[in-house]
């Protein structure tokens, strides 16, 4: 695998939990995309007037270890698999000192031509590039509670509303929040459901209790594994609203869904599946629900919910 980017966890982009924040590592992952890109002979693909660039439909992200402030970080990918328009490419975010993995990335991206707004085939120089770029998939890319396979779920305002999908934020697609081609950047269709979630007061009810109380929070919900499908990339100016559920939860994890959708039209932006657990923050690690915590979260799942 090719070394696509090096750097560090800076100490302003980590949270509460006192580690790197989930926003952040895509925000990293989308770095070492642009360099892919280059390795594919397409060296203005995220420029602000490219003839061809790559768009991700699809990011599996998976964490692995704490990356705390002051961290250095690494990241190597490679192609998985690809066809005449499209490519899923591997990353692999690397603890260089510890010699672990922190994260990983499976990204499905597609060969997309700004000017004329669709998909077409690689040019011959890429289809070389990309024989050279090939791998096999990494165990690390390996899902363990997501189900790759699931077909995805058709999500608008309407249907979320009709499920009883809970209404946990909204907002706006801040101009400092877009690429060069003024898309919303990765990073955001993780962070827009970051910052929402806490509102979720069913799926983290000891939380909320905690607050209501003005104690200390002792535990918080961390993310495991989760998988974003994008179906449209908004613009600045653009409305949002998260609506989320409870998929289901024994007494390590609960899965999430969430439809982020436009408060105008009801179609869907995009949407995750999570996989989270509860922190023990004092002890830095994973706190089990008790039987009525996982009862009571199960009496509220959404039968056949997905993302």
């Amino acid at each position: 695998m090719e070394t696509l980017w090096r750097g560090i966890a800076n100490a302003w982009e980590c949270e509460e939990l006192g580690h790197l924040n989930v926003r952040f590592y895509l925000a990293k992952a989308s770095e070492a995309v642009a360099s892919l890109a280059r390795h594919l002979a397409m060296p203005d693909a995220f420029t602000e007037s490219p003839y061809a660039t790559l768009i991700a439909r699809a990011i599996t992200v998976r964490f692995l270890a704490e990356a705390r402030p002051g961290t250095p970080l690494s990241i190597r990918g490679g192609v998985i698999d690809h066809d005449e328009t499209s490519l899923t490419a591997a990353l692999i975010m690397d603890h260089p000192a510890r010699g672990i993995p922190a994260a990983s990335f499976t990204v499905k991206l597609v060969h997309y031509a700004p000017a004329f707004g669709r998909t077409f085939p690689w040019s011959s120089r890429t289809r070389d590039a990309l024989e050279g770029l090939t791998v096999q998939r990494p165990p690390e890319c390996n899902t363990r509670s997501i189900d790759l396979s699931e077909r995805e779920a058709k999500p608008t305002r309407a249907r979320a509303q009709a499920l009883g999908m809970e209404p946990i934020g909204q907002g706006m697609i801040n101009a400092h929040e877009v690429d060069a081609l003024g898309h919303m950047r990765a990073e955001f269709a993780f962070g827009k459901i970051s910052d929402s979630v806490t509102h979720f007061e069913a799926a983290f009810p000891d939380h909320w209790q905690a607050l209501r109380e003005g104690k200390p929070l002792t535990t918080s919900g961390a993310v495991l594994e989760a998988r974003i499908h994008m179906r449209r990339w908004p613009r600045a100016g653009q409305g949002f609203e998260v609506r989320s559920g409870v998929k289901s939860a024994n007494d390590k994890i609960r899965t999430l869904v969430h439809w982020v959708v436009d408060p105008v039209t009801g179609e869907n932006l995009w949407s995750m599946e999570a996989v989270a657990c509860l922190m023990d923050l004092e002890a830095r690690k994973l706190k089990r629900a008790t039987p009525d915590e996982v009862a009571r979260l199960n009496s509220i799942a959404i039968e056949g919910l997905k993302a």
